[in-house]
């Protein structure tokens, strides 16, 4: 009889409906390891890219798996470094739940587009990527940092706290909430945070048992899009500090479109280029495009602005 498998996770209502769609995918028993994050979830007021250490959603699951107080480490992989510690494997990539990002108004409105929202229009977000945007398209929105769990972002809203919230539609969906989507931003246009919408499934590296037991949660379609968008994310030196954004499809025969785009935080310059090849080159062969539009020169300034 196989053990039963240890999953940490964090304890937000996203992130325990995000573990139980894991549980029903493997059909085993598993037992569910909550684990608190002082960083993430006590610190509410800071902006997320403003926090003093990478991986703020996910270092202290993976150190459950570490100290072997845990099996499985489920993340939004959205949340997790690109480099991870040699101890640990990305053994799963799952199917996405829709891609893209969508917005919620408060009930008083009923705006159908970005376009459509008057000046100093107060719009809730605590990412980087999004706030770049929105400053590079529709500059005289008024953009007000957001923190705290899906549900407490949406009660802001309704207490007139925000006229309007952008959030992952991927989260929105997992919590049951489509109905509270006011509109959705095109993907293509306004490009997704890189892996955004997969979770992504760790163990241990030594773990070969448990390695193979998730491989039933493997999507190959996302594998290698979330391998493209994470190579290039990587490669720039990026992450949930820096406004970068992608969009990638499969083409078939291990071949990955991507296209990705770097942007300086007030939206006054926007690069962006795309790329197809096969899954593995795609992200660095990116890269070097950006690189050559002068995404380096962005990025350093950027960094220089923290």
């Amino acid at each position: 009889m196989q053990r039963q498998l240890r999953i940490a996770t964090r304890s937000s209502a996203l992130a325990m409906a995000q573990t139980n769609y894991v549980i029903a995918e493997l059909k085993q028993e598993c037992e569910i390891i909550k684990v608190s994050n002082e960083v993430g979830d006590v610190n509410l007021q800071d902006p997320l890219y403003q926090m003093p250490t990478v991986g703020v959603f996910t270092k202290q699951v993976e150190q459950y798996l570490l100290e072997q107080k845990a099996d499985v480490a489920v993340h939004s992989l959205k949340d997790l470094p690109t480099i991870i510690d040699a101890q640990l494997y990305l053994a799963a990539y799952t199917k996405f739940e829709q891609r893209g990002d969508v917005v919620l108004l408060n009930k008083k409105y009923n705006y159908k587009s970005l376009s459509e929202l008057p000046d100093g229009f107060k719009v809730g977000t605590s990412s980087l990527r999004r706030i770049a945007t929105i400053r590079s398209r529709y500059p005289k929105l008024n953009l007000i940092n957001i923190r705290g769990n899906l549900n407490t972002r949406i009660q802001k809203l309704d207490e007139g706290q925000y006229d309007a919230i952008i959030l992952a539609k991927a989260g929105i969906l997992r919590l049951g909430l489509a109905e509270q989507i006011s509109f959705d931003l095109d993907e293509k246009e306004f490009l997704y945070a890189p892996a955004q919408a997969a979770l992504g499934i760790q163990c241990r590296k030594e773990d070969v048992e448990t390695i193979g037991r998730l491989q039933i949660l493997n999507d190959t379609d996302a594998q290698k899009r979330c391998v493209a968008e994470r190579m290039f994310l990587n490669l720039l030196e990026g992450g949930c500090r820096l406004p970068i954004a992608v969009y990638s499809e499969c083409r078939g025969n291990g071949q990955v479109y991507i296209k990705g785009r770097v942007l300086a935080v007030d939206g006054s310059k926007v690069i962006e280029d795309e790329a197809v090849d096969h899954f593995e080159k795609v992200g660095q062969i990116l890269c070097e495009k950006i690189k050559v539009l002068g995404g380096v020169e962005l990025i350093e300034s950027l960094k220089q602005q923290k």
